[in-house]
C-alpha cells in the first residue's frame, strides 16, 4: 500500500513491477521540508485485503492508522525502519513515547542497517526479534558498465538542497585542483532549489573545475554516469542510510562520506573503501587528492567497494522481511548472517563536553583495544565555549557522535542531552565537573547503567569560597559512581581520602600521544635547529620555551616580569612563547617592548614544536602545569614552575630537583632558579637525563591499557560481561 505515487521533490519514473499494490488517495502536508501522509482510506483498504501481518515503515498518521487496524483486528504488527539511533537522536519526547508504545505491542522488528538495530536496542528490543532488510539496488546493472571511460574525477548524486551540501562538494573539487596542480572535473546528478546557486559557484571556480550539471537522471541512466567517475562525494548533513552510496560502491567508486549518513562505518568503512570525515574542507581535499594521485589506492578502494556491497542484494533484503513475518506467524524461516544483527557486545559510552585534538589518539587506541576484548565503545562529544575555541585545540573523530552543549550563567552550567543515546549502554563514563548537569541524571539511572567518573578528584585550581562549597559537593558526588578513573596517583589519593573504595579506582597516568612526539623529536637534526635559530635571530643565546594555551592560570604576566629580571643577570636570555588564548595580548605587548628578547610564535604543532623543544634549554612555566609536563619528560628539557597551587594532577610527574624544578611562589625565587639552570650546564644535563628516564613509564599505550583494564573490571563487577553475548547467540524461539 503506497501513501502516494510520488512526492513533489521527486521525479522518479519507476517500473511498478508485477506485485500486488494499492495507491491510496494522496493526502499529505509539508512540514519542515518533509511530507506527512494522512490517508484515511488505508483502513478500508486493509479491511478489504484482510492481512495476517501488517508491516509499517514509519510513524506518519497513515502508518499509525494501519497499526491501529492491526491492534483492533488481532493482526500481528511488524515495524520496519531505515532510521538509526543517530538519525533519531533529536526526536521529541512525544515521538519517543509513540514509538515505545508501538514497539511494545510488536513481536518482530525489521531494520535497514546496524544503526537501525542500535535504535531498536535503545527501546529494549531483544536481538532475536530483529531482522535486517537492507536498502539495496541492482548491483549487476552497475557492474555491467564498469569499463566506461572515465570522464569525471568526482560525482555528486542527490537532491540540490542544503542538507545534501552540493556546494561543499564543489569547494572540495576546487581545493583538490589547487593541491594537485591541474584542473579537475565533477558531474552533478540531481536537481533542486540550490541549482542556480551551484551554477553561479561553478562559474566562479571555472579556472580549476570543469563542472557538468547533468540534472535529474532516471534509474536506468545512473549506472553509466557513475561508471564515468573516479570518486563519489557524499557530504550529506543528515541521511538515515544513503542508497547513492550503494550505487557508487556497485560502480566500484571509493566513497568520501560524512558520519551523518547511515552508510558510514557500515557500507563505507574508513580507510577501506573510502573515508568517513566530518565536513572539514581541508581533510576532504587531502583524501580526495590522495585518491586522484595514487592509482594503487584508487584501485584498492574500488575493489573494496564492490566487495562491500556484494551482500546488499534484493534477495537478502527479502529474506530479512520474510523472516520477520514468519517469526510472528510461528513458522520456521531461513536464518542467515546477512539478515541478523551483529553479535551484541557490552557497550561503553564516554561523554566529553568538548573534543580536544590531543585526546584523539587515546580514543582511537581505546576503541581498537576494547574491540579486541569484545566491548563496543561509543564516544559522545559536545561543543566548546567561545573562549575555549580561541585555544584552537579542538579535535574530531568520524565515528564519534556530536551532542551540542547548551551553556548558562556564562558557562557555569552545561546541559548535554545524551539521554537518547544511553539506552542499551552498560557503562557510561563522564568527566568530573559540577557544571555538567547530565551527570546528575545518571544518579537516577544507577539500576540500569553503571557509570564512572574520569577526572582529577578535585579542582586543583580552587581559589574561592564558592569553589570550596563546590568541592564539598564534588566530594559527596564522587562517592556515588560505580568506578573511578583517576588522572594520576595524586588524583587517586584525593578520591580515596574522600571515602571511595580503592579497589574501584583505576590510576590512568594521564598521557598524550607520546609516540608522535617521540618520532618528531628523533627526526629533528642539528641543521633544523641551526636554521630555526638563525630565522629567529637567536644566535647562541640560551632559550626558554613557554609552551601552551595562554590564559590566567598559565600566569603570562608573571612570566613576562620574570624575563625582565632574568635579563638583568643574563642579558642574552631569550624567551619563545608558543600558544594562543585570552591572555595572548600580554605576551604580544611584552614582545613588542622587548626588542626580540621575547618572541610570540603563535600555535605550533607536530615537528615544528619538536624543533622548538630541541633548541630550548628549559621549559618556562610559572603557572599551571598539566599535560605539558610530558613535553618536558619526552624531550629531556627540564621544566621550571612555582608552587602556585594551580597545577593539574600531572604535576605528580615532576620530581623537583631531580627531573625539573618547583620554586616557592615568589618572583625572585623563580628568577634565581632560571638563572642557575641557564648557567649550570651539568645541572641541566642531570635533570634532562632524569626526564628521559621517567618518560619511559608514562605513555599513551599504557594509559589505553589501564583504561581498558578498568572498564573490563567495572563491567565484570556489574555482571555485564558475557550475559549479553549469550542472548545474542540465542536462536529465535519458534512456537
Amino acid at each position: 500500500f503506497f501513501c502516494s505515487g510520488t512526492e513533489p521533490d521527486r521525479k522518479w519514473k519507476l517500473d511498478r513491477g508485477d506485485f500486488d499494490q494499492v495507491f491510496l488517495r494522496e493526502r499529505f502536508i509539508s512540514f519542515r521540508g518533509r511530507f506527512i501522509h494522512i490517508n484515511p482510506d488505508i483502513w478500508s483498504s486493509l479491511r478489504g485485503f484482510a492481512p495476517d501481518v501488517v508491516i509499517t515503515t514509519g510513524f506518519n498518521p497513515t502508518h499509525l492508522l494501519a497499526f491501529a487496524y492491526a491492534r483492533m483486528h488481532g493482526v500481528q504488527h511488524v515495524p520496519m525502519t531505515d532510521g538509526t539511533l543517530n538519525s533519531e537522536v533529536n526526536l521529541t519526547l512525544l515521538h519517543r513515547l509513540i514509538r515505545r508504545w508501538v514497539y511494545g505491542r510488536s513481536k518482530a522488528f525489521v531494520a535497514a542497517s546496524q544503526g537501525g538495530f542500535d535504535l531498536y536496542r535503545s527501546y529494549g528490543i531483544p536481538a532475536q526479534e530483529m531482522f535486517k532488510s537492507h536498502l539495496c539496488i541492482d548491483n549487476a546493472a552497475y557492474a555491467a558498465v564498469a569499463d566506461e571511460p572515465k570522464r569525471f574525477d568526482f560525482i555528486f548524486c542527490g537532491r540540490m538542497v542544503e542538507v545534501k551540501n552540493p556546494l561543499f562538494a564543489l569547494e572540495v573539487a576546487a581545493k583538490v585542483a589547487q593541491r594537485i596542480g591541474r584542473k579537475v572535473s565533477i558531474v552533478y546528478v540531481g536537481s533542486g532549489e540550490l541549482e542556480p546557486e551551484l551554477r553561479a559557484a561553478a562559474a566562479r571556480h571555472a579556472q580549476w573545475v570543469d563542472t557538468t550539471i547533468a540534472g535529474f537522471a532516471q534509474q536506468d541512466q545512473l549506472p553509466r554516469l557513475y561508471a564515468q567517475a573516479r570518486v563519489f562525494l557524499f557530504p550529506s548533513s543528515w541521511d538515515p542510510w544513503g542508497v547513492v552510496a550503494n550505487e557508487a560502491c556497485a560502480a566500484g567508486l571509493p566513497v568520501i562520506v560524512t558520519p551523518a549518513a547511515g552508510v558510514a562505518g557500515e557500507l563505507v568503512r574508513n580507510g577501506s573503501n573510502g573515508f568517513v570525515l566530518r565536513l572539514d574542507l581541508e581533510r576532504w581535499a587531502d583524501v580526495a587528492a590522495q585518491l586522484l594521485t595514487d592509482e594503487n589506492l584508487l584501485r584498492t578502494m574500488s575493489e573494496a567497494s564492490r566487495r562491500a556491497v556484494s551482500d546488499y542484494t534484493h534477495r537478502n533484503a527479502a529474506l530479512g522481511a520474510a523472516a520477520a513475518v514468519r517469526l510472528v506467524r510461528g513458522l520456521p524461516f531461513e536464518d542467515h548472517p546477512a539478515i541478523r544483527p551483529f553479535p551484541m557486545r557490552p557497550k561503553v559510552m564516554i561523554m566529553q563536553r568538548r573534543m580536544t585534538h590531543y585526546r584523539l589518539p587515546l580514543f582511537e587506541g581505546m576503541r581498537s583495544e576494547l574491540d579486541r576484548r569484545g566491548i563496543e565503545l561509543r564516544l559522545v562529544h559536545g561543543t566548546a565555549l567561545p573562549e575555549e575555541e580561541i585555544k584552537k585545540d579542538g579535535g574530531d573523530l568520524p565515528w564519534s557522535t556530536l551532542v551540542p552543549c547548551k551553556y548558562w550563567l556564562g558557562g557555569r552550567l552545561c546541559w548535554q542531552n545524551a539521554w537518547p543515546l544511553i539506552h542499551g549502554t552498560d557503562l557510561i563514563i563522564v568527566t568530573q565537573e559540577n557544571k555538567l548537569l547530565f551527570n546528575y541524571v545518571l544518579l537516577f539511572m544507577h539500576r540500569w547503567h553503571a557509570w564512572a567518573f574520569w577526572g582529577h578528584g578535585r579542582n586543583f585550581q580552587n581559589r574561592s569560597q564558592l569553589a570550596d562549597r563546590g568541592e564539598r559537593f564534588k566530594r559527596w558526588l564522587l562517592r556515588k559512581a560505580d568506578w573511578w578513573f583517576a588522572y594520576t596517583q595524586t588524583s587517586a589519593d584525593v578520591v580515596e581520602q574522600a571515602g571511595y573504595p580503592p579497589e574501584r579506582i583505576t590510576v590512568l597516568n594521564n598521557a598524550i600521544d607520546t609516540g608522535a612526539l617521540r618520532r618528531d623529536l628523533e627526526s629533528v637534526t642539528d641543521a633544523d635547529v641551526a636554521a630555526l635559530r638563525a630565522e629567529l635571530g637567536l644566535g647562541d643565546a640560551p632559550v626558554g620555551l613557554m609552551l601552551g594555551s595562554l590564559y590566567a592560570d598559565k600566569r603570562p604576566d608573571f612570566a613576562m616580569q620574570a624575563v625582565e629580571l632574568i635579563r638583568r643577570q643574563v642579558p642574552e636570555f631569550r624567551l619563545l612563547v608558543v600558544g594562543d588564548g585570552k591572555q595572548a595580548h600580554i605576551v604580544k605587548e611584552a614582545a613588542a617592548r622587548s626588542g626580540r628578547a621575547i618572541q610570540w610564535l603563535g600555535v605550533r604543532k607536530g615537528r615544528d614544536k619538536a624543533v622548538l623543544l630541541k633548541l630550548s634549554q628549559l621549559l618556562f612555566n610559572p603557572g599551571l602545569v598539566g599535560l605539558n609536563m610530558l613535553d618536558s619528560l619526552l624531550s629531556g628539557v627540564p621544566l621550571l614552575t612555582t608552587d602556585c597551587g594551580l597545577h593539574s594532577p600531572e604535576i605528580a610527574y615532576l620530581d623537583s630537583g631531580r627531573n625539573g624544578v618547583m620554586t616557592p611562589d615568589r618572583l625572585e625565587d623563580y628568577v634565581a632558579a632560571v638563572v642557575q639552570l641557564v648557567r649550570d650546564e651539568p645541572l641541566r644535563a642531570r635533570l634532562s637525563a632524569a626526564c628521559l628516564e621517567d618518560a619511559k613509564e608514562i605513555s599513551l599505550d599504557r594509559m589505553v591499557e589501564r583504561f581498558c583494564d578498568g572498564i573490563e573490571r567495572c563491567l565484570r563487577g556489574r555482571g555485564r560481561l558475557g550475559a549479553q553475548n549469550t542472548e545474542a547467540a540465542g536462536r529465535p524461539r519458534i512456537a
